[in-house]
């Protein structure tokens, strides 16, 4: 496959892009574009048009968005067939080339960088429709066309622009009206052994009226690779969308990712994502409640070791009367690294009896680690409760020492306290199975913390 014997050395310019075209003209039905080629030039001119930008950051960040190195990364598409995988699968079953699916799985898709793994034979519930992208695009365009783009526009922002012009890779999700599966689907993203990758996924969930389905999104691997993307969600009347992040990338991975749900009457949507690896995580998400009595729920946990720099901008619209939204945000940050939490909650003039509430909390475990937390209410209407809450603050030597008087080493009361500060976060993930891998990374990441503030 030229996907991955002959990439191209990727650069966010003109010349690059028009390299780009010419190998999504040849690679055909095995690339795994769905942009077209006037909509990539429009936004690669609107990424371009944004370069000057520079939004204040932190004291201390590393990472300027304005001017992102992109030397030595290697942008390419396209797929390669394997045996299908069985919708059920134990843990370390399969080798590191194909990703095991962690839980029982309802369906599953999995690239490694941008390349489609596509199973020879399919595999899953035939009642939902789980397929690469483009292929959905090349069946069905009118329906695909009906949220793809729609949801977060082409230029959003800097990085939206950028995905967008070099898009190579993605998925469509559909779960029919009254649909209600048990199982979740699992969307895996890992990079592959010895490349540095340029990925561009798109992501497109239609959910139908009264469906019910979870929605596992994985980022695997230990190379270098810059990933920016693209997650738009669509939620029919009374229907209801649970979108877990697992990000467990190397600690060299610059992951950057703009996710939005927009819903009907009576639909509920809720957000739970864990950023736990990466050399720079950014993460935007984006409730749309447009229809009456509809809820949106985000759980968000964070964890900032070395120079890892962590970065996550909410934005919650109470567009439609008697909306409900819930947001619980945990952040902490060891040795050197750096948080940034932003959240907004927006409430239109017309509506009346919305309910909207915002927490977050952040820990620091060294004297050399930063957070920043910016939580934002924009209310419009005088019929309406919200409110939010905002700490920052480090781990009390009372509560340590009244731990280590029973018997408890520093380093492991440290760790305890440390991962009860992220449990009301985690306790909002759905199943106990996934609320203890979340803990389980978390640990292992506590476990290279120095003692924070012990002299």
């Amino acid at each position: 496959m030229r996907s991955i014997e002959e990439p191209l050395e990727f650069l966010p310019s003109a010349r690059v892009l028009a390299s780009v075209l010419d190998e999504l003209e040849q690679s055909g039905a095995d690339g795994g574009g769905a942009v077209d080629a006037a909509t990539r030039r429009r936004a690669l001119a609107a990424y371009l048009a944004a370069g000057a930008e520079a939004p204040a950051l932190p004291a201390g960040w590393r990472h300027p968005y304005a001017a992102l190195p992109f030397g030595e990364l290697e942008w390419s598409t396209g797929r390669m067939r394997v045996p299908a995988l069985p919708p059920s699968l134990p843990r370390g079953a399969t080798d590191g080339d194909v990703p095991a699916l962690a839980l029982d799985a309802a369906a599953g898709l999995v690239h490694l960088a941008a390349t489609y793994l596509e199973p020879v034979r399919s595999a899953g519930d035939p009642r939902v429709t789980v397929v690469a992208l483009a292929d959905a695009k090349r069946r069905d365009r009118a329906r695909v066309e009906a949220v793809h783009g729609r949801i977060v526009a082409p230029d959003a922002d800097r990085f939206v622009a950028l995905a967008t012009a070099f898009q190579n890779c993605g998925a469509y999700v559909e779960v029919p009206d009254g649909v209600v599966l048990d199982s979740p689907v699992q969307l895996v993203w890992t990079t592959r052994p010895g490349a540095t990758s340029a990925v561009f996924p798109h992501t497109v969930v239609r959910v139908g009226a009264g469906a019910q389905v979870t929605i596992y999104e994985r980022h695997l691997g230990s190379s270098e690779s810059f990933v920016a993307g693209i997650v738009e969600a669509d939620l029919g009347a009374g229907a209801r969308l649970d979108y877990v992040v697992i990000q467990d990338a190397d600690e060299g991975a610059r992951i950057i990712m703009r996710r939005a749900v927009r819903c009907a009457p009576g639909a509920s949507a809720a957000w739970h994502v864990a950023d736990l690896g990466g050399a720079l995580t950014r993460s935007a998400i984006d409730a749309q409640l447009t229809g009456e009595r509809a809820s949106c729920e985000v759980n968000a946990l964070a964890f900032a070791r070395g120079f890892q720099h962590v970065d996550l901008a909410l934005r919650l619209r109470h567009a439609a009367s008697h909306t409900r939204s819930r947001t619980v945000v945990r952040t902490a940050a060891s040795e050197r690294g750096r948080g940034r939490f932003r959240g907004d909650i927006d409430i239109a003039p017309q509506v009346e009896s919305a309910d909207a509430s915002l927490r977050e909390a952040g820990l620091l475990l060294s004297r050399d680690a930063s957070l920043e937390v910016t939580p934002a209410l924009e209310i419009a209407s005088n019929h309406v409760a919200a409110f939010h809450a905002a700490t920052i603050g480090s781990l009390d030597e009372e509560h340590l020492f009244y731990v280590q008087s029973r018997g408890i080493s520093r380093r492991t009361a440290e760790r305890m306290m440390a991962l009860a500060f992220c449990e009301p976060a985690i306790a909002g993930f759905p199943g106990e199975t996934l609320r203890d891998e979340i803990r389980t990374l978390l640990d292992a990441r506590l476990d290279d913390v120095p003692e924070t503030f012990a002299s």
